[in-house]
Order: structure tokens, then C-alpha cells, then sequence
């Protein structure tokens, strides 16, 4: 099971990585610069600064997810908050995807809706791993932690 959670530690961090590249052009595709003229330029940079934020946040789910798996197959309490949290952060974003988002304004052409079902896997399988390397360290799943 340590081996199959690494495997899927490495592919979420991977992923993410993509992810993080992807994420350069949302801003054009989705026409960030014509939508956000209208706001005031403090709702501009509180815009910018939350996107930076995220994005930060990905490169840093990315980064420790890729160089510190042994940490997170650990069975420490601490690898299991981190995991727990990264969980709980993909869980949201799944749930904003489905529940959340209006995605009238999102152009119908095949490489949006294709992108749109990555994404959507992508969200399914990081809750899953994440999900997993929490159990993992509470000792539910074998060897990884104690409860």
C-alpha cells in the first residue's frame, strides 16, 4: 500500500505541476482583463493577490508532494494535517466545480469541455490520494500511524 501511495503522491505532484503551468493562461483564455475593468483598482489587486495566493498554494502542494513523500507516508500527525488539509482544499474545489461555478460564460468548444472533465478527474483523484495518505497515516491503511 506505501508503494501504490507513493506512486499517487508522485502523480498528484506532477499534475499539479501541469497544473500550475495550465494555470498561466487562464487569465487570457477566461478574458480576466476585459471582465475585471470595471472593478476598483483595490478589488483589481485583492483579485490578483488571491489568484497569487492560489496559485502559490498549488506550487507548494506540488513541491511536497514531489520532494518529501517519505514525510508524508511518515505516520506522523503532522503529515496527516498537511494531507488532511490538501484534502479538504481539493474537496472544495471539487465541490465548487459541480455545485459552485456557473460555467454559462465558458465558451461550448471541445477544448473547453475537455479541459473542464481533466480538471474535474484531476480534483476526483487528488481528494482520493490525499484522502488516502491521510488514512495512511492514522494507521488505517497498514503500517503509516497510529490512532
Amino acid at each position: 500500500m506505501k508503494e501504490l501511495l507513493d506512486l499517487g503522491l508522485q502523480v498528484s505532484g506532477w499534475s499539479l505541476v501541469l497544473l500550475c503551468i495550465g494555470s498561466i493562461w487562464i487569465p487570457k483564455v477566461l478574458g480576466w482583463r476585459e471582465k475585471l475593468v470595471s472593478l476598483t483598482p483595490l478589488m483589481k489587486e485583492l483579485w490578483w493577490t488571491y489568484s497569487l495566493y492560489v496559485w502559490g498554494s498549488h506550487i507548494f502542494f506540488a513541491v511536497m508532494a514531489l520532494a518529501h513523500r517519505d514525510w508524508f507516508l511518515s505516520g506522523s500527525p503532522v503529515a496527516a494535517s498537511l494531507a488532511g488539509f490538501i484534502c479538504l482544499w481539493w474537496s472544495v474545489r471539487l465541490y465548487l466545480q459541480f455545485f459552485g461555478f456557473d460555467f454559462d460564460e465558458v465558451e461550448d468548444g471541445f477544448l473547453h469541455k475537455a479541459a473542464k472533465h481533466i480538471l474535474t478527474l484531476l480534483f476526483i483523484g487528488l481528494v482520493f490520494v490525499f484522502g488516502m495518505t491521510v488514512a495512511w497515516n492514522l494507521g488505517l491503511l497498514g503500517k503509516g500511524g497510529a490512532l
